[in-house]
């Protein structure tokens, strides 16, 4: 609704997921790692319907996917194979497109946070930095 904004801050010394308003009052950590299980925290972004904050996190070495329920602020891993990176939520907000390098090489992933099913979209190169346009993921490659 543009009255908060997510961004990533090293304040803490890692990097961790904080929120602000629009006009950079009420700045606040969000989705605290737990030190020794999980690390940084990266590329959050908000859920179409702003009640979910989806963002890679390191998790034993890997980045994993998460998301946070804005409202409880409870945490929810998503993923565990391999390596995943960089989530966009699809405008359905039931969807998430990530990259992952589960196959061995990087690819275009989508998640179904209702279910947890995964299925892979590219299988060509290496891709990177999934972005919805509509229904349509854009990609950027190499």
């Amino acid at each position: 609704d543009g009255r908060r904004i997510v961004f990533e801050s090293t304040r803490s010394g890692v990097s961790q997921i904080y929120v602000m308003a629009a006009d950079g009052t009420g700045q606040e950590q969000f989705a605290r790692a737990d030190y020794g299980v999980t690390g940084a925290s990266h590329s959050p972004e908000w859920s179409p319907d702003g009640l979910n904050i989806a963002f890679h996190r390191n998790v034993a070495g890997r980045y994993q996917l998460f998301i946070m329920d804005v409202r409880t602020g409870t945490v929810r891993q998503l993923t565990s194979a391999g390596r995943n990176e960089d989530p966009t939520w699809a405008p359905d907000g039931r969807h998430i497109a990530f990259k992952s390098s589960r196959t061995g090489s990087d690819q275009i992933w989508v998640i179904d946070i209702e279910t947890g099913r995964v299925r892979q979209l590219t299988r060509v190169g290496a891709t990177r930095m999934p972005n919805w346009s509509g229904t349509v993921i854009q990609t950027n490659q190499p």
